[in-house]
């Protein structure tokens, strides 16, 4: 097959049609109650790093098919790569097979019907499916001098690649959508040895289309810091003020935002269970999951089961409002279906929106006397008990509102309910990634370990 035919597969995915069509045909003509399946076409460009030499480079070329069908709310999954005519058949039969032997749910209702969505987010570039490995390769080649040039005994692993997919759903409720959708990536991640002492830190950027994409500069940002991060000392066992950098507090907002899963808070897994209208934080927190942003990380105007994406306000001045749902979620709670779904029956965010503050982050930190920031890494808290046990990698000492010195072997705990609430202030500047906005978090009254006392 020419260059030219696979690239048009992904362009116009609508011809892979007929194939999903017949599938969920057949799957009802063997007894499936409801039935959907996906075809997608997949083109991904990738260059990998190790030791700070290029360790590989491919293109790498995938058709995929798969087949979903439900029996007394029983879930049959089959699936395949590099399908022929031939396949569909015997995938459908599987899927009908793991169906008939599933554990019935009575939870199960039925899939989405179609609905049109009112807003159809961009998320395709074709500067990306035109784009070749010698873009990649420069990516970096690039990264690697600069890196080089701040530290010539720096060790980089990471790498760079871009991706572009069509696919096309058909389900037995006469749904039928087809999409397509680009993505560029990088990241590095640095390590510096001096006399044995390691300083080491990581820098990414990912966007959907390629004006969005700034590779440049990214291993010399981390070279830069993990230089910053030798000589790490250790702090006193207290509690004090925490604050989380933007790549830290999205993950903590992210984590909150994955224990509102609409199926973890009803099988009572999820620490925010029965909490449906309660205050969980201050005021100042606002999250809200918009995933109909154009070009944004995580957009798209249906979810994996076809479902019609809705624009959810999961927090709203610290009062938790609702959940995230898919099909079955939302018919078990009757309640309209949030379009968070995937086809294996999970439910994900997208691009998380947090409400901001008044003050930069360097303000945040100039008004801490002592504390700590973390730059770099997770809190990591249990979405079921709220438990927090973990070590702070990336972190630096507040001494009278200036980071003083890195921090060695220190550790957070605590519960995040607690966390949550001393939420103290949410800063007005942010990382942004497309569709996402990623402010400083501070937190009061942390209790911050540090080991070998």
């Amino acid at each position: 097959m020419s260059r030219e035919t696979k690239f048009a597969e992904i362009e116009s995915p609508e011809q892979f049609m007929p194939v999903a069509e017949r599938a969920v045909k057949l799957a009802k003509e063997r007894g499936a109650e409801f039935a959907d399946a996906t075809v997608s076409v997949e083109r991904e460009v990738a260059v990998e790093v190790e030791k700070t030499s290029i360790k590989s480079s491919e293109v790498i070329w995938g058709k995929s098919f798969s087949v979903r069908v439900y029996i007394r709310g029983g879930m049959g999954f089959a699936s395949t790569c590099g399908f022929t005519d031939a396949d569909v058949e015997p995938l459908v039969d599987r899927a009908v097979e793991l169906a008939r032997i599933a554990t019935p749910n009575p939870d199960f209702v039925a899939l989405p019907d179609p609905e049109p969505a009112e807003t159809i987010p961009n998320v395709f570039d074709p500067a990306i499916l035109a784009a070749d490995s010698p873009q990649a390769i420069a990516w970096v080649t690039d990264n690697l001098r600069q890196a080089h040039s701040v530290e010539p005994r720096v060790i980089a692993s990471g790498g760079a690649s871009f991706r572009a997919t069509g696919w096309v759903l058909a389900g037995s409720t006469g749904i039928q959508l087809a999409n397509k959708s680009t993505r560029v990536q990088a990241g590095f991640f640095c390590v510096v040895k001096e006399d044995g002492d390691v300083g080491s830190f990581a820098e990414h950027d990912s966007a959907r289309f390629l004006c969005d994409f700034v590779p440049a500069g990214l291993a010399e940002t981390a070279t830069h810091q993990a230089l910053k991060y030798r000589h790490a000392r250790k702090v006193h066992t207290n509690r004090t003020t925490l604050v989380l950098g933007p790549l830290s507090a999205i993950s903590l907002l992210g984590a909150l935002t994955g224990a509102a899963n609409a199926e973890s808070i009803q099988r009572k897994r999820s620490l925010l269970a029965d909490k449906i209208g309660s205050v969980i934080a201050p005021e100042l927190l606002t999250i809200t999951d918009n995933g109909l942003i154009d070009r944004g990380l995580a957009s798209g105007a249906y979810d994996g089961e076809g479902a019609k994406r809705k624009v959810v306000t999961l927090f709203d001045r610290g009062r938790f409002v609702q959940p995230l749902h898919n099909s079955m979620t939302a018919n078990k709670a009757k309640v309209p279906n949030t379009g968070h779904g995937s086809r294996t029956g999970g439910i994900s965010a997208t691009n998380l929106e947090i409400a901001l503050g008044p003050l930069p982050a360097a303000e945040l930190i100039r008004q801490v006397d002592d504390g700590i920031y973390l730059e770099l890494g997770s809190l990591d808290p249990d979405l079921v008990s709220g438990d927090i046990s973990t070590n702070l990698d990336f972190a630096f000492k507040i001494e009278k509102g200036e980071l003083a010195y890195p921090v060695a072997n220190a550790m957070v705990a605590g519960n995040l309910t607690d966390v949550l609430m001393n939420i103290d202030a949410v800063s007005s500047d942010y990382r942004e990634e497309p569709g996402n906005r990623m402010p400083t978090l501070r937190i009061r009254d942390v209790q911050v370990s540090s080991g070998g006392e």
